[in-house]
């Protein structure tokens, strides 16, 4: 009954809004449009497609893809467009060395090498250069940005530590989301997805310039259903509680999200440019059983407010800088984990430097307060003394870039970040370049790097979580689990070695070889005691290291007509102990990828994208087979025409086609875990006025 209510609302949401656009397009609105600036619908000439893209994620300013001192892979917008993918995490799981675990259909596992997790991963998540992780709990929360896929330029997925340029948490890498110029979405665009389980997603944008200014607006809704609803949600229990728990539990992973963003730029001259931003998410979503506890019957609801207001300046000396400030607040009622609110606030400045010889430097600082505040008054939920917390954290950090001669540049970059209430650290990365021919065509590259990442506060604070696991008759004993807090957390530690080669060897073909080594230390897990009253008592702790290593390969064709790119990634993780918690996976050992994509006469372009995963691991609460994922194949086909000279397109494909329905897996913080719908045919529509 309810999933037909949400889908008829979702219908009349749609109709409504293109209802709207059509009459806004007759008006003559669409003739401010430029259908020639969107990714997606127009080809490339062949000077842009055979340019080395440029990056900024490596040492937060732009420079070549082969100049970057970290292994970084490049999503583009054709990539996001053509797949036909309404997901980030799904996208992402077809870039080099991506691992991507499924739970339910809101929330994944994404990790660079492994050690992923939704709350526990070692991965930053940064929008335009701003953070966007949980400050609680850790991991990003790709379901919860107010960001649309039409609207994102290009993601780039550093692989490799990255502390050093981004600060604590990026463990083994991070992924910087980086959105569209407002200048370059002119015009009225609307796009909708329909799904064969009754999905919908709908996003509306205007964008406009106009004098000194420009902006873009984009809102949107999304109606996920259940994976009952969608022919999967088969539970697994993982924890050895047969004797106690009683098979109460049931899919209720649908969600319902609003998003908004909008994004204005003020060119107040020719070297000073002010950006205001400001977006907005609500999600309405089901409640998940978590250590055993859930209530099967009450739903989630979690709001996100982005801002920043940023200025960037260019000095008459060539040097280049900017000032941000950026603020997340944040407020989330989980029904059977916390009611929390968090407001972050940043204040962020960076100071490029004009060429001082061969050298290029940047210096910059930033300054975060956070004021947490969570509330546990119901039963299984998390219990947190002395509210409100208040927190800070200040960074600094120093980048130069030497260019030893015509063939040999090196690269040094070094950063510190003191806590309130966790120890100072520091972060760096060495880099050694060697140009082997004149033109720059093969690069070699050598680098060390040493990273950390904090204990957040969930691990240092919390301080029970008392959970009856399943329904007991009188008499029964009573099994429950506590979690206690630990306040002399070390941080967890990574020295990284990394090698690697990139290779242009025609204006079509370019070949990229990656190694690495990560030793790893003070990992973070859960150590457990039997009580004969309390059941199990779990505590964080900094249990042991290991050591991370592999590499990847990759190969890329593309002209005007087609491109094609190929890879092999490689990863192991050995820990210094047996059955070593890290609450999170292991990297599978082999990873294969494809994306293909030919643009055909007439319109049309077919898209493909394959990937092959091996097994991944998982330490978390519990060691069972059911925590594991299994290997497995994964199919994506489009294909698009584009229609009304290029200012439509409409779409239709199918998202793993090779299985029915995806594996049943649990979280660190769960004892079951359902199946999730594999196989999906949808069809898309997009218009621009």
């Amino acid at each position: 009954m309810c999933t037909k209510k949400r889908g008829f609302a979702g219908f009349r949401f749609s109709a409504t809004v293109w209802l709207c656009l059509w009459g806004i397009g007759v008006a003559g609105i669409a003739e401010t449009a430029d259908p020639n600036s969107a990714s997606g619908f127009f080809d490339l000439s062949i000077e842009e497609l055979m340019e080395i893209p440029v990056v900024l994620s490596a040492s937060r300013r732009e420079q070549k893809l082969t100049e970057s001192s970290v292994p970084i892979s490049i999503v583009t917008s054709d990539d996001i467009h053509y797949s036909g993918l309404m997901n980030l995490p799904e996208i992402l799981q077809f870039s080099p060395g991506m691992d991507v675990v499924k739970f339910n259909r809101l929330l994944y596992g994404v990790g660079v090498h492994g050690m992923h997790e939704t709350i526990s991963n070692r991965l930053v998540l940064l929008v335009d250069g701003r953070s966007a992780n949980n400050p609680i709990f850790g991991g990003p929360e790709f379901h919860r940005l107010p960001v649309f896929l039409e609207d994102i330029d290009r993601i780039e997925v550093v692989r490799g530590p990255g502390g050093a340029a981004w600060g604590a948490n990026a463990f083994t890498g991070a992924v910087n989301i980086i959105t569209r110029d407002p200048a370059d979405t002119p015009g009225l665009f609307g796009s909708t997805t329909w799904t064969e389980f009754g999905d919908s997603f709908t996003h509306l944008r205007w964008g406009a310039r106009k004098g000194a200014w420009a902006w873009r607006i984009s809102t949107g809704y999304e109606d996920l259903k259940t994976s009952g609803d969608a022919g999967a949600g088969n539970y697994i229990l993982t924890a050895n509680l047969e004797p106690f728990i009683v098979p109460r539990y049931v899919d209720h992973d649908f969600s319902r999200t609003w998003r908004f963003d909008t994004t204005s730029v003020y060119q107040a001259s020719e070297t000073t440019r002010v950006s205001f931003g400001l977006g907005y998410s609500h999600v309405l979503s089901g409640d998940y059983e978590v250590t055993g506890y859930n209530f099967g019957d009450r739903n989630n609801r979690s709001e996100l407010l982005r801002m920043f207001v940023k200025i960037d300046h260019e000095f008459e000396d060539g040097a280049s800088g900017y000032i941000q400030w950026f603020a997340n607040q944040s407020k989330m009622n989980w029904v059977n984990v916390a009611h929390y609110d968090v407001l972050e606030n940043d204040l962020e400045a960076q100071y490029n430097l004009a060429p001082l010889g061969d050298h290029y430097v940047t210096v910059g600082a930033n300054f975060r307060w956070d004021r947490i505040r969570i509330q546990g008054d119901r039963m299984g939920y998390y219990s947190y003394p002395g509210q409100p917390y208040q927190e800070w954290t200040a960074g600094y950090f120093a980048m130069d870039r030497w260019d030893v001669s015509e063939r040999i540049r090196m690269e040094a970059q070094v950063r510190g970040d003191t806590y309130s209430e966790v120890t100072t650290d520091w972060s760096s990365r060495l880099t050694l370049f060697y140009d082997a021919d004149d033109q720059d065509q093969h690069t070699l590259r050598l680098s060390v790097a040493k990273a950390f990442r904090v204990p957040l506060t969930s691990l240092r604070n919390v301080e029970s979580h008392t959970v009856p696991v399943g329904e007991f008759p009188p008499g029964n004993i009573l099994y429950a689990i506590h979690v206690a807090p630990n306040k002399k957390l070390n941080n967890e530690q990574t020295w990284a070695f990394e090698g690697g080669y990139t290779g242009k060897f025609s204006e079509n073909v370019t070949l990229c070889l990656n190694t690495f080594h990560q030793r790893v230390r003070d990992l973070i897990g859960y150590r457990s005691e039997d009580h004969p009253l309390a059941g199990v008592i779990y505590t964080p702790d900094n249990i042991d290291g290991g050591d991370l290593y592999g590499g990847e390969i990759e190969a890329v064709y593309k002209d005007k007509q087609k491109s094609l790119a190929v890879w092999y990634a490689y990863n192991e993780l050995h820990l210094d102990r047996v059955q070593q918690n890290i609450r999170a996976y292991h990297p599978a050992r082999h990873k294969c990828g494809l994306t293909g994509r030919l643009f055909l006469e007439d319109g049309w372009t077919l898209n493909v994208n394959y990937k092959y995963s091996d097994t991944m691991n998982r330490n978390g609460f519990t060691v069972s087979p059911y925590n594991d994922m299994d290997p497995y194949h994964r199919l994506d086909l489009t294909v698009s025409k584009r229609l009304a000279h290029g200012r439509g397109e409409l779409m239709v494909g199918v998202s793993d086609l090779l299985n029915k329905t995806t594996q049943a897996v649990a979280e660190t913080i769960t004892v079951t875990g359902h199946e999730t719908p594999g196989r999906m045919f949808f069809a898309r529509f997009q218009y621009r006025f």
